[in-house]
């Protein structure tokens, strides 16, 4: 789209963002992953004197080990990637459709209340993930985050309204953080 759209200097510019940005992320999550293996795993079962000589060397092996794998994953042509992608694809979807109107409505509404925040995620997930088990994203072309989002918003003011305001300690500190003052 970029290369459409946009003369070849810009393009150039937002595909090199795009690049860096999946290469930021793709290296945070390989050191997550590796840190917290050696961290909560190889040192406290495996190896409880392990050096932090050893453990870097673990990490570092272990990265990798992951590196090839998500090479692989990422150059099969077969259903495998495409299988991972449709998880980080639902999954995403759920997420935005549960957390989403939580959010905002934590941000932008004083009256929102703790039970209209968990009426608001449980009624969003199971939304989006009924629309996905029934097939509906793909008889109506409508991504499941869509009807999830709104459902979860609507739910979250209906059970909000119908329960207790927030404590006033509450209320003050969404005064405070939302004053024309607020750093």
């Amino acid at each position: 789209m970029a290369r459409r759209f946009f003369p070849a200097g810009i393009c150039g510019l937002l595909l090199a963002a795009i690049i860096a940005a999946s290469i930021s992320t793709a290296d945070s999550q390989l050191l997550v992953a590796s840190s917290s293996f050696t961290a909560d795993l190889y040192k406290p079962f495996f190896r409880k004197r392990a050096t932090e000589k050893e453990t870097l060397f673990v990490g570092r092996v272990l990265v990798l080990v992951l590196s090839l794998i998500a090479f692989v994953i990422a150059n099969s042509k077969g259903s495998g990637a495409q299988a991972i992608m449709d998880m980080v694809e639902n999954a995403w979807g759920a997420f935005g459709a549960s957390f989403g109107p939580t959010i905002l409505l934590s941000l932008f509404w004083k009256r929102f209340n703790y039970q209209g925040a968990v009426a608001g995620v449980i009624s969003g997930f199971v939304i989006d993930l009924g629309w996905l088990l029934t097939g509906m994203t793909a008889s109506t072309g409508i991504f499941e985050i869509v009807p999830g989002f709104f459902g979860s918003l609507v739910v979250a003011i209906i059970v909000a309204k119908l329960t207790s305001a927030p404590n006033e300690k509450a209320v003050a500190i969404f005064e405070q953080g939302t004053s024309k003052n607020a750093d």
